[in-house]
């Protein structure tokens, strides 16, 4: 094993404004998610990211988990996104959806697969909890700065109160 630090930089957290995106989505349950959602991811990022306009915060790019109410990961499967982010939806492909976030507060924690050796979710989660804050169930998202493939480094975005 490459040398990779167990730890992450310290998550913090952060208000962000809303904001809207435009892209292409899959349904998976947890048990699909390692081969559908980099699926959707590269062939978001190689056939369809050029087709969206008013495209803002190039070259970032989001991916997004969706849940459904009151979710079961073990029974039910959920939605990933793969999007970025536009000022207006103006002339949306048919094939591509959009959504508007609304401004929310979020912890945050930069991963990096290349150097962190554990999964920055129930690290995140975990984290959450310890501070006190109450995680805001439903979705969430990560930043790529930009997107490059299954091994790109992003920041985990998780609403919480």
């Amino acid at each position: 094993m490459s040398e990779q630090v167990s730890t992450a930089v310290e998550p913090k957290v952060v208000k962000k404004s809303s904001f809207k995106v435009v892209g292409s989505y899959c349904q998976t349950m947890m048990d699909e998610r390692e081969v559908k959602i980099p699926r959707l991811m590269e062939h978001f990022h190689t056939s369809k990211l050029h087709k969206v306009r008013n495209r803002i915060n190039s070259p970032c790019s989001i991916g997004m988990f969706v849940d459904p109410p009151n979710w079961n990961e073990d029974t039910e499967a959920f939605y990933w996104i793969a999007a970025v982010e536009v000022d207006r939806y103006e002339k949306v492909p048919q094939d591509m959806i959009t959504k508007t976030i609304p401004a929310h507060t979020y912890a945050v924690l930069e991963y990096d697969p290349s150097m962190h050796d554990f999964n920055p979710y129930p690290y995140l989660f975990k984290w959450i909890k310890e501070e006190g804050y109450e995680l805001v169930e439903g979705f969430g998202f990560e930043v790529y700065h930009p997107y490059t493939g299954s091994e790109t480094k992003f920041t985990l975005h998780l609403p919480v109160e």
